[in-house]
């Protein structure tokens, strides 16, 4: 295995330093930066030092996990980050040194070259996963008046740029114009201007929209690259289809990880105080969440004591409760981040997730309170109507769930958190201790009545 190889480099005493250079040649270095968390920090700058292609190290750097890109920072020191930053991507170098508390970047940005420090400054005062964030500066840059073959004459003159298939059209001021395609540039006249080249409509962002809304535009535009400009329609840069895709992995991840209540934190960081202090707020909530579940069986002790029969059937409950609100919850954040959830559709939506919760309650409770009345005597040595019971609490938990579950994310986004939280350890919580003394207060009922 490639992680062995690795790591048998520096456990076998003995082996040449060219032999060491030449294995780690020969591996994919996507692949080593895929394991180098699985190494001690030392050993992360020997095989960085002995990769002899600039462009891999560049990638590998981008591509590790954040807290190997400290390690390599941290040893290889301000001197020889600043030079290897400016041979970057701009927006991978800017990803790179957001990492990095402020008087850090400043010592870093002082040791650029003036241009290119100015250009990564004005890219890392955007958040991340914003397009401000992940657009590059640099594009196919067209005036008005350029004539058809002399676009095409530079482009073939010049092919060392990221997004050779789409030109932009800009004017004075730096507004964008318009912009057209490789192929709309090979199939017009030679002689025709740019300006009557250009699409009739111009799909574009703006510098704080979420990475979640590009990917949503390119795809309904079919579109791989996406111009940013700000309100006076000034542009900035471009966002390319990779670096959206590599977005929303990093969201995706980041989402998934926060749902189960471990943060954004990277999971594969080897420093276990680190994941300890990200996750042990979320599991006090469960604690927390837990305890009042504990007073809520308390208080119920006495009207439940001559009915346990009752007790066998809460784990079911609110695990088909607790399901259903995560079905929902899961719906609305998904809607909301890919944009199909809008204004427009917002109540249309929430009223169609809690008529699935009503009916797969109705359904649910049927099948299992039907169920119970005929088992009950014979099996659990209880009255019939302990399936009503378990029946009208599956009903009137699940449908609770749902109403938890889809509306809980809105609330967040009232409060500007991230709604992806709202599907994690809090929906589970609060539907564990709702779920329970619904079901709870609804055995006393019907007992108390029959």
């Amino acid at each position: 295995m490639p992680i062995d190889q690795l790591k048998s480099l520096f456990l076998e005493p003995g082996v040449p330093e060219s032999q060491a250079r030449e294995m780690i040649n020969s591996m994919d270095h996507f692949e080593i930066a895929r394991l180098l968390h699985q190494l001690p920090a030392d050993d992360k700058v020997l095989i960085f030092q002995y990769i002899d292609d600039d462009v891999k190290r560049q990638e590998l750097l981008y591509e590790t996990d954040q807290e190997s890109r400290k390690d390599l920072s941290d040893a290889l020191g301000l001197d020889f980050m600043a030079p290897f930053l400016e041979g970057m991507p701009k927006d991978e170098a800017a990803d790179i040194l957001q990492e990095h508390e402020p008087e850090v970047q400043e010592k870093i940005l002082e040791q650029m070259v003036p241009d290119e420090a100015r250009t990564l400054k004005s890219l890392i005062h955007y958040e991340e996963q914003t397009a401000g964030g992940m657009m590059t500066p640099h594009f196919n840059r067209v005036d008005p008046e350029d004539i058809a073959s002399e676009i095409l004459t530079k482009m073939i003159r010049d092919p060392s740029k990221d997004s050779l298939t789409d030109f932009f059209v800009v004017g004075k001021n730096n507004k964008l114009v318009g912009f057209f395609t490789l192929r709309d540039l090979l199939n017009v006249l030679p002689n025709d201007k740019a300006i009557n080249i250009i699409r009739e409509q111009t799909p574009h962002v703006l510098l704080d929209e979420p990475c979640e809304k590009i990917a949503n535009l390119m795809d309904h535009e079919h579109l791989s690259t996406v111009p940013v400009v700000d309100e006076q329609n000034t542009i900035h840069g471009v966002v390319t289809f990779d670096d959206v895709f590599r977005g929303l992995r990093q969201t995706a991840d980041e989402e998934i990880y926060t749902m189960v209540g471990a943060t954004e934190i990277d999971p594969f960081a080897k420093k276990t105080s680190s994941k300890i202090a990200a996750r042990a707020p979320w599991l006090f909530t469960t604690f927390v969440g837990g305890m009042i579940s504990a007073f809520i069986l308390k208080s119920f002790e006495i009207n439940m004591s001559e009915f346990t029969a009752v007790i066998f059937f809460i784990p079911f409950v609110l695990g088909l409760a607790g399901n259903v609100g995560i079905q929902g919850a899961t719906v609305i954040v998904r809607g909301l981040a890919t944009g199909d959830i809008q204004s427009d559709n917002l109540s249309r939506v929430l009223k169609s997730e809690v008529k699935v919760g009503l009916f797969n309650g109705i359904i649910f409770g049927t099948i299992c309170g039907a169920s119970i009345v005929f088992i009950a005597e014979s099996l659990l040595n209880a009255s019939p109507a302990l399936g009503l019971t378990v029946g009208l609490g599956i009903i009137l938990a699940v449908t609770t769930a749902t109403l938890i579950g889809s509306f809980t994310p809105l609330l967040f986004m009232k409060l500007n958190i991230d709604p992806a939280i709202s599907t994690g350890p809090m929906v589970t919580v609060i539907n564990d201790i709702i779920g329970l003394a619904i079901y709870l207060f609804t055995a006393t009922t019907v007992f108390s009545i029959l």
